[in-house]
């Protein structure tokens, strides 16, 4: 590339490996399979049943992207909806469950909270723990139920886990 000033400016290997971010001319990458799975979230935002989307051969990849894509508020009748089609509460995907119980947590669906509590108890990774304390800690409510659950999990973490856990909780209860 060295010389070849149309490529040079073409390229821009500066923007890449001095500039902030990604470039303009970054390659935008289009996967189908997303865009089904957009189409399917949209339709279910818009009033569709969840017995109606077409979720055939989904993989946890679908699943996380469609999960993400509801909306921060969301109504009970629709939860209730969505878990009674994918028996999300039940998931034995602890990726898939995480994504759940965040939207759980967030339009204080306490339908979840006994199956919540038990992936709470039973899952050790940091990864999943620190959003749903994180998230179980945004409110008083929230708060007392991770407390009460974190005075039963906390013997089973890991240091690691338990560290970060106790710094968003301000856990009193070592």
């Amino acid at each position: 590339i060295k010389g070849n000033v149309e490529l040079e400016q073409k390229i821009r290997m500066n923007d890449w490996i001095f500039g902030p971010g990604l470039p303009d001319n970054c390659p935008q990458i289009i996967s189908k399979e997303f865009e089904k799975t957009d189409s399917q979230s949209q339709a279910f935002i818009n009033g569709k049943s969840a017995s109606e989307l077409n979720t055939k051969d989904w993989t946890t990849h679908h699943w996380l992207r469609f999960l993400r894509a509801m909306p921060e508020n969301l109504k009970s009748t629709q939860l209730d909806d969505l878990n009674n089609v994918f028996k999300f509460n039940e998931t034995g995907n602890s990726e898939i469950a995480c994504d759940w119980f965040l939207i759980c947590i967030r339009n204080n669906y306490s339908a979840a909270n006994p199956y919540l509590k038990k992936y709470l108890i039973s899952v050790g990774r940091r990864k999943f723990l620190k959003p749903l304390y994180s998230a179980l800690s945004a409110s008083p409510q929230g708060k007392k139920f991770a407390l009460e659950i974190y005075k039963e999990a906390r013997p089973g973490y890991h240091s690691v886990s338990y560290k970060t856990i106790d710094e968003i909780l301000n856990d009193q209860t070592k």
